[in-house]
C-alpha cells in the first residue's frame, strides 16, 4: 500500500514555524490501529487522515490523530490538509466531515487560506488548586471550562506571566481526570494582536501545542465578548509561534484566515 503524506507548518507563512502536523492522502480506508501507527511514526501533535467521498467533488472525510489517540477535532491539522488539497489537487474550495460528524469547509483568499471552524462557548470553572500549582499560576483573572472540548481556559494578567509559565507535566498529569488541553491567555497591549495564548496537552501526549486551532475556536468568542469585537488578531506564543486572524460570523460560526508551508512530500510505504 502506498499513501501520499505530507509534513505542513500551519499559520505561518514560513517554513519551520508554526504548527506542524502530518497529512495523508488515502485511496482507501484503512484501520484506527493502522492510523494510530502512522501518527506514532510521524510523532507531530497531529496527523490528518483524508479520504474522498462520493458524495461531491471537493469533499472528504477527515481524522486526527496524535501519536497516542484520535481526536475529534485539530485546527492546524485542518489548515495543513486544506493546503495540501489546494497546492496538490488544485482544489480552490474544500469541504471537510469529521469523524464525529463536525462539518468544516476552507476555501483559498488570495495568498491565505479562509476556513470556517465551530464556536464553543465556555462556562466560569471553580480553581483546580493543583492544577494552577503544576503550571506555576498565580492570581489568574478567570477560570472557565469549555466542556465541548474538554479545555480549560486561564485569563493571566499579561504575556509576561504568559511567558513566565513553566509547567511540571507529571504533576499536571495528576491535578485533573476531566481537562484534556489548558489554555493561557492574555489581553494584547501590542497594536498588532488583541490577545496571545499559550496551549498545554500533556493528557493527550503533547506537552506544548505549538499554535492549537480548536483552541481559538473558544477563546474568539471569550475575546469578542470580552473586548466587544467580532475580528481579531490573535498569535500564539509558542517557541515556534503562529498567527491566526478571526472572525465571529455568528454564535456558533467562526472564520479563520491564516497560511500553511508544505516542508515535505513524499510516499509511504505499508
Amino acid at each position: 500500500m502506498s499513501i501520499k503524506s505530507f509534513i505542513v507548518d500551519s499559520f505561518t507563512d514560513q517554513p519551520f514555524a508554526g504548527n506542524p502536523a502530518g497529512v495523508c492522502l488515502l485511496n482507501e480506508s484503512i484501520d484506527e490501529s493502522l492510523m494510530q501507527s502512522i501518527a506514532a511514526e510521524f510523532n507531530l501533535s497531529e496527523t490528518a487522515f483524508l479520504l474522498k467521498t462520493n458524495d461531491q467533488k471537493n469533499h472528504y472525510s477527515i481524522r486526527y490523530f496524535t501519536p497516542t489517540v484520535e481526536i475529534d477535532f485539530c485546527g492546524h491539522a485542518t489548515l495543513a490538509a486544506s493546503k495540501v488539497l489546494m497546492s496538490e489537487e488544485k482544489h480552490e474550495h474544500v469541504d471537510f466531515t469529521t469523524y464525529k460528524g463536525l462539518d468544516l469547509s476552507a476555501s483559498q483568499d488570495g495568498a491565505f487560506v479562509l476556513m470556517n471552524f465551530p464556536l464553543f462557548d465556555s462556562e466560569v470553572n471553580e480553581p483546580n488548586q493543583k492544577l494552577l500549582d503544576a503550571f506555576g499560576i498565580v492570581n489568574p483573572i478567570a477560570i472557565q471550562f469549555a466542556k465541548a472540548l474538554d479545555m480549560l481556559v486561564i485569563e493571566v494578567k499579561n504575556k509576561e506571566a504568559l511567558l513566565a509559565i513553566k509547567p511540571d507535566f507529571q504533576e499536571a498529569l495528576k491535578s485533573s481526570d476531566e481537562v484534556k488541553e489548558l489554555v493561557v491567555t492574555t489581553k494584547s497591549e501590542d497594536k498588532e494582536y488583541d490577545f496571545y495564548s499559550r496551549c498545554f496537552c500533556p493528557w493527550i501526549g503533547i506537552n506544548e501545542d505549538p499554535v492549537t486551532g480548536a483552541s481559538h475556536s473558544v477563546l474568539a468568542k471569550y475575546w469578542a465578548e470580552k473586548l466587544n469585537k467580532q475580528e481579531l488578531s490573535a498569535y500564539q506564543l509558542s517557541s515556534r509561534g503562529g498567527y491566526l486572524h478571526l472572525k465571529v460570523i455568528n454564535p456558533s460560526t467562526l472564520e479563520v484566515r491564516s497560511n500553511a508551508s508544505i516542508v515535505f512530500k513524499g510516499t509511504l510505504e505499508i
